[in-house]
């Protein structure tokens, strides 16, 4: 069974300097480097041990924080709708950034995470990332910037994986649609006598 947690905190300063740098290896990021640093000095190093769920799908307690891995590998699992069984859609490692979606829309989690190995987790809590805004508006504009545009290449991703889908399905169709209809002629496996070569005497 999997456990639900809250993970212990570790000392920021000692990973701060990894933290800093896997910001600034974001794809589509803004940030400055000393953007970077100040957002390191504001987030809480967690330790999440093998097997716990930290995000749970459809969450709308809507805590505001990001996390960000920085150690070990995470699952992300996507129940389908009215089914329990989860589905790994894939397998994040340091670096990976969760939450972002949900403090830019306030929407429920859309996915699991599940600590696959033990892990640390740098988190940017809702408290720190307002402190951010008030003292830094350039850096949490440039930190909401880079967010924002991860999101956007996500979805059009998504858009492309859906676009390719709709194409086979269409290509697919006359086949479909003439395995659904049947045979016209009439002749099917009954008409056909087990071990007698057809054509032949």
């Amino acid at each position: 069974m999997i456990k639900t947690v809250r993970p212990p905190r570790l000392d920021p300063g000692l990973f701060a300097p990894r933290i800093a740098q896997l910001l600034l290896r974001q794809p589509g990021h803004r940030l400055r480097a000393e953007d970077a640093v100040l957002i390191a000095d504001l987030m809480q190093v967690r330790q999440v041990s093998a097997g716990t769920r930290f995000i749970a799908q459809d969450d709308d307690t809507h805590d505001g924080t990001i996390m960000m891995l920085l150690d070990g590998e995470v699952t992300i699992e996507k129940a389908p709708q009215h089914q329990g069984d989860s589905l790994v859609v894939s397998i994040a490692g340091p670096g990976q950034m969760f939450g972002e979606m949900g403090v830019l829309l306030d929407a429920p989690r859309s996915a699991s995470c599940i600590a696959y190995t033990d892990i640390a987790l740098a988190v940017l809590g809702r408290d720190a990332l307002e402190r951010l805004v008030d003292e830094h508006p350039g850096a949490a504009a440039r930190l909401a910037l880079g967010i924002a545009t991860r999101l956007a290449e996500h979805l059009r991703d998504t858009s492309n994986k859906l676009s390719s889908m709709s194409r086979l399905l269409t290509a697919m169709h006359p086949a479909i649609k003439a395995q659904s209809l049947g045979p016209k002629t009439g002749f099917g496996p009954q008409d056909v006598e087990l071990g007698q070569p057809t054509g032949s005497e």
